[in-house]
């Protein structure tokens, strides 16, 4: 633009303007309007030019990110009506409605779903919580729920995730390469920026209120209804333990943090059908609320922590003999039983520091635990494996201790 207004170009237009001057008085006022044009479309160019450089050089990191502090309404009744639509092809086994929803769906997910969605009656109360991404356009959601089993008149709360973008035709879906079926399976690979900020995203104090509120109510909801706690603890995690079997997920390998072997898991398994009391002490007996067997968002499998040591009483001898050669066994914590956090502690997916870091929770939140596995406690918690997780037992107290 400098260019143009240079003095040869100037003496043109004054020779052109003394030439015609009978042209100039109609044609001036156009020619000053598009002079007058050129310099502002060029000033404007420039300027987001600018903008654009200085925004390059304000680029948040994603170690530098951090979510806001309250929920936003941001694209709520698109995202309302995405999560509804979900929710109604989940119950029905609608896969070709969730493929264009939540992409990518494996066959593995989908064989999952048709297993778990035929003891689903409808998902009610569906109430989004949302948080802008670090892109334009993404939002990683958290849903409160109920849903109702066939059969069963209590509803389970639960609390599901999603991280949601926008498509190139400027539509909503769910970036299902994050649902907790593939976090766990890994048949697609993660992005270690957008995990590290969905770690950002479940340590907030909000999203550990938002938990500890549905956590609450679930096991209000289980502990009021036994047709539920069969549904969750029995029905359906038999059916999904078949499902574990018969459908070969067992051979995937599977995310660091939630590693554990298929013959490790086989053997515990059977370990602990041959218990009678192992409904309720398993590990993998499920009060499965968050991203579990009652997720409607695509389910872990419950047998990831198949048979853990969690009955006081396993492995046992009942023989008066060999019972007289040992030394006496110290009292240990009944199949149930009540801790209390003493600090604000990180709750993990493992028995590892290395585990899937699941979220936080305040000093004094009350949790039902269902023993220890060398220096952690398993704890009820919805977000978790099969509605569990672990903390580490030194900064947990035993209620009545």
């Amino acid at each position: 633009m400098k260019d143009f207004f240079n003095k040869e170009t100037l003496d043109n237009i004054k020779q052109f303007c003394a030439e015609n001057k009978k042209y100039v008085g109609v044609a001036g006022v156009l020619v000053g309007l598009i002079l007058i044009l050129i310099v502002v479309v060029a000033g404007g160019n420039n300027g987001r030019q600018s903008n654009t450089e200085a925004g390059s050089q304000t680029e948040i990191s994603v170690k530098d990110f951090e979510f806001e502090k309250d929920y936003t309404n941001d694209a709520k009744d698109d995202i309302s009506t995405l999560l509804a639509d979900y929710y109604k092809a989940y119950v029905g086994d609608d896969l070709d409605t969730l493929g264009k929803l939540a992409t990518p769906m494996s066959d593995n997910e989908k064989s999952y779903i048709g297993v778990v969605s035929q003891y689903y009656e409808s998902v009610n109360d569906i109430t989004p919580y949302t948080k802008n991404g670090l892109k334009k356009g993404t939002y990683f959601v958290s849903v409160k729920n109920s849903i109702k089993f066939t059969g069963v008149d209590t509803q389970a709360p639960t609390l599901d995730f999603f991280y949601i973008e926008t498509g190139k035709d400027g539509k909503l879906f769910i970036n299902n390469v994050y649902s907790n079926f593939n976090r766990t399976y890994c048949e697609n690979a993660l992005d270690d920026d957008i995990m590290e900020l969905i770690s950002k995203y479940t340590a907030s104090s909000e999203f550990a209120d938002l938990h500890e509120e549905v956590q609450k109510a679930y096991e209000q909801a289980v502990g009021s209804d036994a047709n539920l706690k069969n549904m969750l603890e029995t029905t359906l995690t038999g059916a999904i333990k078949q499902w574990y079997t018969s459908s070969g997920i067992a051979n995937l390998k599977k995310s660091d943090a939630d590693t554990q072997t298929t013959e490790a898991d086989t053997q515990q398994a059977d370990d602990a059908a041959q218990n009678s009391d192992q409904q309720t002490t398993d590990a993998n007996a499920g009060q499965t609320t968050d991203q579990q067997t009652t997720d409607a968002n695509a389910g872990q499998t419950t047998d990831q922590n198949a048979g853990q040591t969690t009955d006081p009483n396993a492995g046992q001898t009942t023989d008066a003999n060999t019972a007289n050669q040992q030394p006496a066994e110290q009292p240990q914590a009944p199949a149930e039983y009540q801790v209390v956090t003493k600090d604000v502690v990180k709750v993990r997916d493992g028995a590892s520091t290395d585990a899937k870091e699941l979220g936080l929770l305040k000093e004094q939140v009350t949790l039902t635990a269902y023993g220890t596995e060398g220096d952690w406690t398993i704890v009820s918690y919805s977000a978790g494996t099969n509605g569990r997780a672990y903390i580490k037992t030194e900064n947990l107290q035993t209620v009545g201790q």
